[in-house]
């Protein structure tokens, strides 16, 4: 499934910190952060610089059992979920994926992840990488 990317120059100027600009965005639509939006609002990279926002609609996260959590009224991808999109999309910044999967490692080896078979093999060639982002090595 692609996801639609909202840019919305104005909310972006007006907010101080990307998740404000997330929640101005995307008050009172169906959205769900996904891919690199979600990354960043659940901590599992560097906030980027950039305005675009990766989206999917609610019913397209229902139709395609995409797994979803929300607060204070913003949707989101769940981490699990949010990882294998990442994996799966071969346009996503290498670095967003890196982040994401060495802040797994570091926090549970991996435990909390069900990476889908078709995400292994791009799993297994970031898996060495993600391991060793945080040493001096």
């Amino acid at each position: 499934m692609k996801a639609k990317i909202i840019k919305d120059i104005t909310s972006y100027e007006k907010s101080a910190y990307k998740s404000q600009y997330f929640r101005k965005a995307l008050a009172d639509t169906d959205y769900v952060l996904c891919l690199v939006s979600a990354a960043e609002f659940l901590g599992l990279c560097n906030w980027t610089t950039e305005a675009p926002i990766y989206v999917y609609t609610k019913e397209e996260c229902e139709r395609n059992h995409i797994q979803i959590a929300s607060k204070n009224g913003l949707y989101y991808t769940t981490v699990n979920q949010t990882i294998n999109d990442l994996l799966s999309d071969d346009t996503i910044d290498e670095q967003v994926i890196l982040e994401a999967l060495a802040d797994q490692y570091y926090k549970n080896h991996y435990a909390d992840l069900d990476i889908q078979p078709r995400n292994q093999a791009v799993f297994q060639k970031f898996r060495p990488w993600a391991e060793q982002y945080y040493t001096d090595e």
